[in-house]
């Protein structure tokens, strides 16, 4: 494990995968389970809006290692690996969603939204936070407007531009905050603090709107709706979860060992815990339980953590790593590899 990394980053990562678990197979009431955790509809939306956020962070980081945005060497790397990633998410979420799981798979949405970001690397953060600002107050509009009928039916992976849930035109915002969030010093106590301070202003303020304006189509704060006011509080959350991690992490990182586990490998992570969806049946999406939750991301933390103890990075980031690695070699004519610290699902 590099001593490069930036932990909470990893923390950050591990409360996304774990978060989405709980949306997938928790009960909060709203499916009609008995005995429900009603606080669980907190994980309905906002930690895959965390997981894009963080894939933008990720490509900042690979693009600052290679050599900066001001290198057009280094840009050409990153965007090769980049382009690579997106690729390789795109073929696993492909098959991850002909299992039929009942979970809603975001890879090959994510994997788009990459291919989207990586021209945009070169601009400034101003004009990468305008354009992620239009996207979350006219996404749903574009989205609806564009989106034909049996989109799926006719383009299973162009298609998932303009979905019912992810749709890659509407949450490519969330990248592009990534990508500046990831240009800041995130091991500095005033950035961290800063982010913390701006995402708590930002949720607050989306939740304030929905309170005052009531649930109305523009307005409302429900998951999965992407509104301007839900898209705004999604990503306030996530760079409050960023901050406070980064944060936290130095300081508790024996304790929060697995969940930087579970961060440092989740593609990997993700990837299991569909297939043991698969394996124990779709009832586990559609028949929600706390009790399979629970031992759900108990089996996660721990064969991450094991992992991570003794093999290092995931099966998955290990593939990601080696041929995105190869593309951005050849695509640069033999530039030498740099090894990145920030080898992460995407």
């Amino acid at each position: 494990m590099s001593a490069s990394r930036i932990v909470g980053l990893d923390v950050a990562r591990g409360l996304a995968v774990l978060g989405m678990v709980a949306a997938h197979v928790g009960a909060d009431g709203s499916r009609g389970d008995g005995e429900p955790w009603p606080w669980l509809v907190a994980s309905h939306g906002r930690p895959s809006a965390l997981f894009a956020v963080l894939a933008g962070v990720t490509i900042s980081l690979m693009l600052a290692h290679a050599g900066g945005r001001d290198d057009a060497r280094a840009v050409r790397f990153t965007r090769a690996r980049v382009a690579t990633r997106a690729g390789i998410l795109v073929l696993i979420g492909l098959v991850l969603a002909e299992m039929h799981t009942g979970v809603d798979i975001i890879l090959v949405n994510l994997g788009l939204m990459m291919l989207i970001a990586t021209p945009l690397l070169r601009l400034p953060s101003w004009a990468l936070l305008g354009l992620a600002g239009l996207a979350f107050a006219f996404g749903r509009i574009v989205v609806e407007a564009v989106r034909p009928e049996g989109w799926w039916e006719a383009a299973p992976v162009v298609g998932r531009l303009w979905s019912l849930h992810y749709p890659a035109l509407a949450w490519i915002g969330y990248v592009l905050l990534g990508i500046v969030v990831g240009r800041l010093a995130l091991r500095a106590g005033r950035t961290q603090g800063l982010l913390v301070g701006l995402g708590v202003v930002a949720a607050s303020g989306a939740a304030l709107v929905r309170i005052v304006a009531g649930d109305g189509t523009v307005t409302g704060l429900v998951a999965h709706s992407y509104t301007p006011v839900e898209m705004t509080h999604n990503a306030g959350v996530a760079v409050a979860v960023i901050g406070a991690a980064c944060w936290l992490a130095p300081h508790a990182r024996t304790a929060l060992s697995p969940l930087e586990a579970v961060g440092a490998m989740a593609l990997s992570a993700y990837v299991l815990q569909v297939l043991i969806i698969w394996i124990v049946g779709p009832e586990m999406v559609y028949e929600p339980s706390n009790v399979a939750l629970v031992v759900l991301e108990l089996v996660l933390l721990a064969t991450a953590w094991a992992w991570r103890r003794g093999l290092g990075q995931g099966p998955l980031e290990r593939i990601l790593t080696g041929v995105s690695n190869a593309a951005g070699a050849r695509a640069v004519r033999g530039l030498p590899v740099p090894r990145d610290p920030e080898e992460v699902s995407a």
